[in-house]
């Protein structure tokens, strides 16, 4: 039976606009594993034509990994519930999550991919639309990002 948290980020990617506007610049077949706390199933999160969708079943080769908790979930899922699509609030939630998570509200972030790939599938650009706080997130992770990805941010 599928857990609750699976549910609600389906629910999300199917009928959020907000899901929407966080995935337009994902490339179609951008791909991530998700897992969910207390759930030993994984998930394909993939990217079709002008949305995203997750389902069960590992994928074979993805780009990002990502692990959620109950928590993370529920605060993630808290803008849709409440009908609100702004996409720098939902990044800086996705964010606050992986670089300063609490034992509660915590997701598990892991490139499974070259930085060529990431950037190819669009990762980059939709870091992009959480603006600069996202970017300085994900240098913090590591993650080198081109110059031309920061130039013009809010």
């Amino acid at each position: 039976m599928a857990s609750e948290s699976f549910l609600k980020l389906k629910d999300f990617y199917e009928n959020s606009p907000l899901a929407l506007k966080a995935t337009k610049p994902l490339k179609k077949g951008a791909v991530a594993e998700v897992q969910f706390e207390g759930d030993p199933e994984s998930y394909t999160l993939l990217k079709e034509q002008d949305h995203s969708v997750i389902k069960p079943g590992k994928p074979k080769k993805p780009e990002i990994y990502m692990k959620f908790t109950t928590d993370a979930v529920d605060y993630l899922y808290e803008l849709h519930q409440q009908g609100k699509d702004d996409i720098e609030e939902w990044m800086t939630r996705f964010s606050e999550c992986i670089l300063n998570p609490t034992k509660e509200r915590k997701i598990e972030f892991k490139i499974c991919a070259n930085l060529v790939t990431v950037a190819r599938m669009g990762y980059f650009g939709m870091m992009r639309l959480g603006g600069k706080r996202a970017i300085s997130i994900a240098m913090k992770l590591g993650v080198k990002v081109p110059k031309k990805f920061i130039k013009d941010l809010k």
